[in-house]
This record gives structure tokens, C-alpha cells and sequence, in this order.
């Protein structure tokens, strides 16, 4: 198949995801949607944060394992990254559930455009929605609660690190979409995931000190090395020489070069057993 026909493909999907979005609620309650629930967990760390402190907001332990200071700040960054998790890991899920709703998804699987095209669409008009909250989400940090970096921070460095953990989560999506086409209960399935890898990522407290199987699990998921990275270049000003951040970097490209064709392969092959059995919009 030609390479334009693969990006009219992709365009339409992207276009008609983002215009189902703003139609359906508008931009503005998008966005404060998609803060509420962050911003209320940074919250809660922050009452958890003064009531173990005593009111100083600082704890010798936490800066000596993390070599950050600000607690919240810490969180605020973590908890931002939730939105990757949602839009890059379920989004295509989401969004094969829904045509199956709306009794469109045989239209579509049977036509001979690119699926793979069709679906990467819907997962990046998500993604698109995302970037916009995880800034919005760190300026509201930002205003209520104030950062504290000891060093300038490098604001490409996280970017990197930001798009980096997007393409590399985008394997995980590719899965969970194709497992889509068997369990039909992609809310429950995403409600199972998502606080596990909240809990596993280190969103809201670091990882170090804890036994060598959490890590394994940890490292095998995006989220913690792309969070990592976006921490310390924002708060600790690190660079890309510095010994942990080559190390980050590697592990998500080499997640990317991995996963990402495993997940693809899973996905086409789940799809293809659908198609064979004529499930593709049973539910």
C-alpha cells in the first residue's frame, strides 16, 4: 500500500478523533476534566505531605533518596504523567469499543485502508489532548504550590523524555487494543491497569529503596524512566551526559525498538482472530 494512502488514513482518523472530542464537550471542560482528578491527588499528597512533616513540607529521607527537596513538586510531575497513561495505553482501546457501539466497527475493519493507520490516529488525537493537559497540569502546580529546582532546569531534556515514554507506551496501547476485540469490557480492564501502573511507575513516591522484583516490573514500563527523566531535567537541571539520564534515554529507545513491534504484531494478530470469528462488533 502506498505511503500516501497510509497517511490519508492516519490524517482522517486524527481529524475525526479530535472533532468527536470537541463536539461531544468542549475543549475547556476537556481540559478541566482531565485536571480534576491529577490535581486532587497532588492535593491529597499535599495534606499527606504536612500532616508526616509537621507542617515543614521537608523530610531529610525523602531529599537524601530522591536529591530533591520539594516533595510536591515531585508528585505534581508524576501525577502529570497520568494523562500518557490514559490517552497512549487505552486510547485505542477506547476507541475500537466505541466503534463497536455505534455498530461502525465492521465498516471500517473491512475496508481496505490501514488499520494500524486508523488506529495510531485515534491514539495520537488522544495523545494531542494530553500534551495540552500535562503542561496546564504543571502550571497549575506550578501556581499553587510553586517549584523548586536546585539547578536551571532543561527544558529539552524533558521534552525528550515527555516523547520519548509517548511512543514507547504506544506498544502497551497497541495490546490492550487488540485485547479489546475479546474482552468487551474495556473500562474494567483499564480501571485494573491503571492503578498498577500508577503504583509500579512511582508516580507519587520514588522506587529506589524498594525490593529488586518491584524494580523489574517498574523498568519494564515506559512511564517510570520517561517520569524520572522529566524530574531531575526540571527540577535537578540534568543533562543529557549525565550517567542516569543515558541510561533512561537507552532503556525508553530500546523499549520503543522492542515493544513497539511486539505490540504491533500482537495486535494485528488479535484482529485477525476477530475477523475470523466474526466478532469484530459483537458486544
Amino acid at each position: 500500500m502506498e505511503l500516501r494512502f497510509v497517511a490519508r488514513v492516519f490524517w482522517a482518523s486524527l481529524t475525526s478523533s479530535l472533532k468527536m472530542v470537541v463536539r461531544y464537550v468542549t475543549l475547556r471542560g476537556l481540559v478541566a476534566f482531565n485536571i480534576s482528578v491529577p490535581l486532587f491527588w497532588v492535593l491529597t499528597s499535599w495534606v499527606i505531605g504536612e500532616f508526616m512533616t509537621g507542617g515543614s513540607g521537608f523530610s531529610g529521607f525523602f531529599a537524601e533518596t530522591t536529591g530533591m527537596s520539594d516533595y510536591l513538586s515531585f508528585v505534581t510531575i508524576g501525577f502529570a504523567f497520568n494523562s500518557f497513561i490514559f490517552s497512549a495505553v487505552f486510547g485505542g482501546g477506547h476507541a475500537i469499543r466505541g466503534e463497536q457501539e455505534h455498530g461502525t466497527a465492521e465498516l471500517i475493519f473491512v475496508t481496505p485502508s490501514n488499520r494500524l493507520a486508523w488506529l495510531l490516529g485515534k491514539m495520537m488525537g488522544n495523545l494531542i489532548f494530553s500534551i495540552i493537559t500535562f503542561f496546564i497540569l504543571l502550571v497549575f502546580g506550578g501556581v499553587l504550590f510553586g517549584y523548586h529546582p536546585t539547578a536551571p532546569p532543561n527544558i529539552p531534556l524533558a521534552v525528550v523524555g515527555v516523547l520519548l515514554t509517548m511512543i514507547a507506551l504506544m506498544a502497551f496501547g497497541f495490546v490492550f487494543a487488540g485485547i479489546c476485540f475479546r474482552a468487551k469490557r474495556e473500562n474494567e480492564l483499564s480501571q485494573i491497569l491503571w492503578p498498577i501502573m500508577v503504583l509500579f511507575c512511582g508516580l507519587a513516591f520514588p522506587i529506589v529503596d524498594f525490593p529488586l522484583w518491584w524494580k523489574i516490573i517498574a523498568w519494564v514500563i515506559p512511564v517510570t524512566h520517561g517520569v524520572d527523566i522529566t524530574r531531575k531535567a526540571l527540577l535537578l537541571g540534568s543533562n543529557f551526559l549525565d550517567q542516569d539520564m543515558l541510561f533512561g534515554l537507552g532503556i525508553l529507545v530500546l523499549q520503543t525498538i522492542i515493544l513497539l513491534p511486539i505490540g504491533i504484531t500482537l495486535y494485528t494478530k488479535m484482529e485477525k482472530a476477530a475477523r475470523k470469528k466474526g466478532t469484530l462488533a459483537t458486544y
